[in-house]
């Protein structure tokens, strides 16, 4: 499966979108069932081109379906890996990213709101579940018989509704009957805190950030915000926010013809020396390299 975009196709109609953030790092889906918020898509990653999906959110529930090869998921402070055996849900509004381990991966994805329930059903058990069990997310085992089902829609031009609901709702019965209440999300307040300094980075990466200015949008202290940022990212604070100017200078190198000097610039970095630099030590080639191999011609 080829993409002119690194990670994320739609498969509904087979047109090809770029995954895209709000300043508050919600990515904006598209959703094409008419009268039901269902996105249905695929995500390719390529191993040695270092794609990873960066941190975000959803105002959607989303089901992933790792078809072929593994991903790492980091959902808030949890670090998972999935394969082909287990399906992923993850909560609305859960801070979360994935990268590859050691080879490609191929992903199907399902973003839903709940709407497709009667809403008698919805208002007298559905709601009340997600609002006693604020849950991150859960694993749910795969069957063969469900891996057939969820293969036809990888290369569907539109599966059925009828047949993605009946999933769903099959999906939706197996939480409501087997989750454990102990694995419920019991940081809400501090994922806000630390989100409050992820939409100060998404708004202001094209200046000099520190560590000062992290503290001052949340209100909190220096120790404080260091031990949030391993705890939801693994990475200092400062090492953080270059990671997250490198994934937007990845986009603009595979495509733009923009310089790589303009490329430095307009993302955060004085010096040009320092951004080639650090890209090659993340994507383990240099900037005009990285775009000699991987960027598609004919879209740039």
């Amino acid at each position: 499966m080829t993409s002119s975009k690194p990670i994320a196709q739609n498969i509904i109609d087979g047109t090809i979108f770029e995954i895209k953030l709000t300043e508050d790092l919600e990515e904006q889906i598209n959703y094409h069932f008419e009268d039901y918020a269902i996105a249905i898509f695929t995500q390719d990653y390529h191993h040695l081109r270092s794609d990873y999906i960066p941190i975000h959110w959803h105002n959607a529930l989303q089901m992933i379906w790792v078809y072929q090869g593994s991903l790492e998921y980091q959902i808030n402070n949890k670090v998972i890996t999935i394969t082909e055996n287990s399906l992923l849900l993850i909560n609305n509004k859960q801070l979360h990213s994935s990268k590859t381990i050691d080879q490609n991966a191929n992903v199907l994805c399902i973003n839903f709101d709940l709407n497709f329930f009667h809403p008698k059903l919805l208002t007298a058990h559905v709601e009340p579940f997600f609002e006693k069990n604020p849950f991150a997310y859960y694993l749910l085992p795969l069957s063969l018989e469900q891996k057939v089902k969820l293969s036809e829609w990888i290369d569907s031009q539109k599966p059925a509704l009828f047949s993605v609901i009946a999933f769903l709702t099959m999906l939706i019965e197996h939480l409501l009957t087997h989750y454990d209440a102990a694995t419920k999300n019991n940081e809400e307040n501090e994922i806000a805190v630390f989100n409050q300094m992820l939409q100060y980075i998404q708004k202001n990466y094209r200046n000099t950030i520190t560590v000062n200015d992290l503290t001052s949008c949340a209100l909190i202290n220096k120790n404080t915000c260091t031990q949030l940022f391993q705890k939801y990212t693994r990475l200092p604070p400062i090492k953080f926010i270059n990671k997250h100017r490198l994934y937007i200078a990845q986009d603009l190198i595979l495509h733009t013809n923009k310089s790589i000097s303009a490329i430095s610039e307009e993302i955060g970095f004085n010096q040009v020396s320092y951004f080639v630099e650090l890209f090659r030590k993340n994507y383990h080639l240099a900037p005009l390299q990285y775009r000699n191999k991987y960027r598609v011609q004919t879209n740039i």
